[in-house]
């Protein structure tokens, strides 16, 4: 029963985030959007085509949508959720590993599936200007998501020491 509500809830934002996007780019605002995937959306074998088939219905292309996946669900070993993911890049979808550096063998996920887009954990964002351990873990994965040509987001950026240092960096 709770699968069926997470997956009716993850239908529900896919529309409404297509719908809002639509009506960005109807007043001028050429935007994305980011919709969160459950692991047990990811676990739908039509999920690829239903998304892709919902969003052109709203007037939308795939490359105006980004997935959003959380570490843990991307760190998974499941075929069905890895197929999912590459259909969804295919079809032209953005994907983003959510909370990035809050699980393990995070850097082989980048390998395995066509990630666009890095969005590091507020955890080591928030800390980054007076912590030092947080600081270059920050660094290092803007360094790597700049060397494998995704876009890095960093969430959590609540002070100006904490906007200053991600300029710098």
């Amino acid at each position: 029963e709770n699968k069926g509500l997470i997956d009716k809830l993850t239908w529900i934002m896919v529309d409404r985030s297509a719908a809002a996007c639509v009506a960005w780019h109807r007043h001028g605002l050429p935007l994305t959007v980011s919709v969160n995937l459950s692991l047990k959306s990811l676990d739908d074998p039509t999920l690829a085509d239903r998304i892709t088939e919902l969003v052109q219905k709203r007037g939308l292309q795939p490359r105006d949508m980004i997935l959003e996946i959380t570490e843990s669900a991307a760190m998974t070993d499941v075929a069905r959720a890895l197929e999912n993911l590459a259909r969804l890049r295919v079809k032209g979808f953005g994907l983003s590993i959510d909370d990035y550096g809050t699980g393990y063998s995070s850097m082989q996920q980048l390998t395995r599936i066509a990630f666009t887009e890095l969005k590091i954990d507020q955890s080591f964002v928030m800390n980054a200007a007076k912590q030092e351990s947080a600081r270059v873990i920050l660094e290092s994965s803007l360094g790597m998501a700049k060397k494998l040509n995704i876009t890095a987001v960093a969430e959590g950026v609540e002070t100006q020491a904490d906007w200053d240092l991600l300029r710098q960096l």
